[in-house]
């Protein structure tokens, strides 16, 4: 299939709606075309930024009745009776810009609003990224293309879908399990998503080659827009990024297991 006709598939793909056999003829695709993983990451930041925006920035229940009925009290205010018809079809034209006018200043100030909300706390763009694939996966049908907990499974299923090895640790005894994992592209960067269970949350583990896209901070980080805590470090010229709606705490006690095993 050409990279033309995947393009008009690309929907399909970011919300699962392809038949299986599709969703794989695709991600193979996307492993040597760099255009279209590209989009495809494109098109996954877009929603996952609209599906954030409207969780965070929803107006308030009462905003709609609140505003029809400041239009409704200035109509009112400005109405002058009048016998005459003519008038009276004067008078109905005039009133009807006060309605308009609130309501597209309601929604000037929302915007407005919107946008400084979006930037008061800023954070550096590839964190934002990371999140956008973490929540992108959770959201998807197909979390993961591995399904399996024995790392001696996920580990050999990427040797020829991602351009480096790495090794897993032994999580019996320790509180996390292994739900599988599947490959994710930064930047056009195939690399590998783990995602471990965490009681009832679930963590993701990226691992990339470590490049002057990923030099993002190496101290914690926790993302106060989405609560989300996040762990990131280098080995063996590796990027390792782990991100959960979980505590710091429990996410250096995955990383610790992670570097140990390294």
């Amino acid at each position: 299939m050409s990279c033309m006709e995947w393009q008009n598939r690309l929907e399909g793909y970011v919300d699962a709606e392809l038949p299986p056999s599709e969703m794989t003829a695709f991600r193979e695709h996307a492993a040597h075309c760099s255009d279209c993983a590209a989009a495809a990451l494109a098109l996954i930041e877009t929603k996952s930024a609209l599906r954030r925006a409207g969780h965070r920035y929803t107006p308030a229940p009462d905003l709609r009745a609140r505003v029809l009925a400041s239009a409704r009290a200035q109509a009112k205010a400005t109405r002058v009776e009048s016998a005459d018809f003519g008038q009276q079809k004067k008078t109905a034209k005039l009133l009807m810009w006060p309605r308009g006018a609130l309501a597209a200043a309601a929604l000037v100030l929302l915007a407005t609003g919107l946008f400084f909300a979006a930037n008061r706390y800023p954070r550096p763009k590839s964190l934002g990224e990371f999140a956008d694939l973490h929540v992108t996966a959770l959201a998807s049908a197909n979390p993961v293309e591995v399904v399996s907990t024995d790392r001696h499974t996920v580990k050999p299923w990427f040797q020829g879908r991602i351009p480096f090895t790495f090794d897993l640790p032994e999580l019996q005894g320790s509180p996390f399990t292994l739900a599988g994992g599947r490959v994710a592209y930064f930047h056009q960067e195939p690399g590998a998503h783990l995602i471990f269970a965490y009681q009832r949350h679930f963590i993701s583990a990226f691992i990339f080659r470590d490049t002057p896209q990923l030099a993002i901070a190496q101290a914690p980080f926790s993302d106060r827009g989405s609560s989300f805590n996040l762990q990131t470090w280098t080995q063996g010229g590796l990027r390792y990024v782990l991100m959960g709606d979980v505590n710091a705490a429990t996410i250096q006690q995955l990383a610790d297991l992670l570097q140990r095993r390294q």
